[in-house]
C-alpha cells in the first residue's frame, strides 16, 4: 500500500472534515470498498443525502487488527443504498476487492481464483456492474448500469473472451448498439442507433476487420455516407476523400485564426456535398468566432435541419444569439494578427430569441453536453 493514501474529498466533507488533520494517513472504506485512489471517471459522486452514516476509527490497536496497519485512520461511510442490501446481497464480492493476476480474478490472500457471482457499485452505492467468474475468468452474461440504473451493456464472455450477442444503451434505456462477438472479435453486421431509435450506422466485420461496405445515417433516416473496406482497409473515394481534404485545410487555417480562409474552403466542401450537416456546423462554428453571428446561425439552423441530434450545435446556435446581443455593436478594443478583442456588454435580450436561447441549451443539455460554458450560460440567462 502507498506510503500517503489519497484522501478522497467527497461533497459531504464537512460531515466528516474535522477528523483528521492534513499530514494524517487517513483511509476512506465506502461500503466496504477501501478508497487508495481516486475515483475514476464515471465511477460517480458521493453526497451527504446519500450516506447512511459515517464511524470514524482512530483506536491504535483497532485500526492494527484491521489488514490496513499503515494508517492512522480509517473512516467508514456506510450508503443508504448499502444499508438496504440484504445480507445475502452483501454477501457477493466485487471485483474491487479482487486482484487480477495472469488474466483471472483472485479475492485478496485467495491462492485460488475466484468461481462465483459478483457485483460492482459506483461510490453512491448504486449498482455498476454484475456477472459470473468461473475460476477467475468472465463468463455468460455481464450486466453494467448507467448511474440511473438503467442497463448500459450486455455482454456476453465464454472463459474471460467476448462471445455472441453484444448491445449498448442510451441512459432511456434505447438501443444505442449491438454486433456479435466471435472469440474477442467483432463477426457480421454491427448496428449503431441514434438516441430516437433511427439506425446511424451499419458495419460488417469479419475476424474482428471491417469489410464491406459502412453505411452511416442521420437521424431522419437519410443515408450521410457510405464508406467501403477490405480486410481492413479503407478504400478511398474520391469525393470523400476531396471533402476531407478541404475540411482538414479548413481547421488548419482555423487554428492560424485565419476564420475567412477556413470559411472558403468549407464553402468548396459544401459545394461537393450540400447535405453534410459537419460541414455546416464547422463552418457556422467559424462564423460564430468570426462575429458573423446571424449567418453562423444560418448555419447551425441548417446542420439541425439534416441532423437534429447534432449535440453541440444547439450550444453554438445559443451562444451566435448571445454574442449577437452582446458583442453586436460594441466596440473593437483590439484586433493583432486576425484577433478581435471586443468589448462585451450587458443587455436585455428580446423574450422570443432569450427562449431560443433556453430552449437549444436546455437540448444541448439533454444531448450530453456538459460544457461549463453552457451550464453558465444556464444560470445566467435561464431559470434553472
Amino acid at each position: 500500500m502507498n506510503n500517503k493514501i489519497l484522501i478522497l474529498l467527497f461533497t459531504m466533507i464537512s460531515v466528516i472534515g474535522k477528523a483528521q488533520n492534513s499530514n494524517e494517513n487517513v483511509l476512506y472504506i465506502v461500503d466496504s470498498i477501501p478508497i487508495i485512489e481516486e475515483p475514476k471517471e464515471g465511477f460517480g459522486t458521493l453526497s451527504e443525502k446519500e450516506i447512511d452514516r459515517v464511524e470514524v476509527l482512530k483506536n491504535k490497536e483497532a485500526i492494527e487488527s484491521t489488514k490496513f496497519k499503515n494508517v492512522d485512520g480509517i473512516i467508514y461511510v456506510f450508503t443508504k443504498a448499502y444499508s438496504k442490501r440484504s445480507d445475502s446481497i452483501k454477501a457477493i464480492p466485487s471485483t474491487k476487492l479482487m486482484t487480477k493476476k495472469n488474466g483471472s480474478w483472485y479475492l485478496d490472500e485467495s491462492q485460488e481464483p475466484y468461481t462465483g457471482p459478483f457485483i460492482d457499485y459506483y461510490l453512491n452505492g448504486k449498482i455498476q456492474g454484475q456477472g459470473y467468474l468461473d475460476k477467475g475468468k468472465l463468463k455468460g452474461s455481464r450486466l453494467l448500469y448507467h448511474l440511473n440504473g438503467e442497463v448500459s451493456d450486455k455482454i456476453n464472455y465464454r472463459n474471460g473472451i467476448s462471445n455472441g450477442l453484444e448491445q449498448r444503451f442510451y441512459e432511456d434505456g434505447t438501443l444505442m448498439q449491438e454486433g456479435n462477438f466471435k472469440n474477442g472479435n467483432e463477426s457480421g453486421v454491427w448496428k449503431m442507433f441514434h438516441p430516437n431509435g433511427q439506425l446511424k450506422q451499419t458495419s460488417t466485420f469479419i475476424n474482428g476487420k471491417m469489410d464491406g461496405e459502412s453505411i452511416s445515417y442521420y437521424s431522419t433516416g437519410e443515408i450521410k455516407g457510405k464508406n467501403a473496406y477490405e480486410n481492413g482497409v479503407y478504400q478511398k473515394d474520391k469525393v470523400n476523400d476531396k471533402l476531407f481534404e478541404l475540411y482538414n485545410e479548413s481547421q488548419e487555417l482555423y487554428r492560424k485564426v485565419d476564420y475567412k480562409g477556413a470559411i472558403k474552403k468549407l464553402n468548396q466542401a459544401l459545394e461537393l456535398e450540400s447535405n453534410w450537416a459537419e460541414g455546416y456546423f464547422a463552418r457556422g462554428t467559424m462564423k460564430l468566432n468570426d462575429f458573423q453571428f446571424d449567418e453562423a446561425i444560418k448555419d447551425f439552423n441548417k446542420t439541425l435541419e439534416i441532423e437534429p441530434y447534432f449535440t453541440n450545435a444547439y450550444g453554438n446556435r445559443a451562444f451566435a444569439y448571445m454574442r449577437k446581443y452582446e458583442l453586436g455593436d460594441s466596440r473593437e478594443l483590439s484586433d493583432v494578427n486576425g484577433i478581435k478583442v471586443m468589448a462585451s456588454k450587458e443587455v436585455e435580450i428580446p423574450d422570443n430569441d432569450l427562449e431560443k436561447i433556453c430552449s437549444d441549451l436546455n437540448k444541448a443539455i439533454e444531448l450530453g453536453d456538459n460544457n461549463s460554458m453552457v451550464i453558465e450560460a444556464m444560470e445566467k440567462y435561464c431559470q434553472l
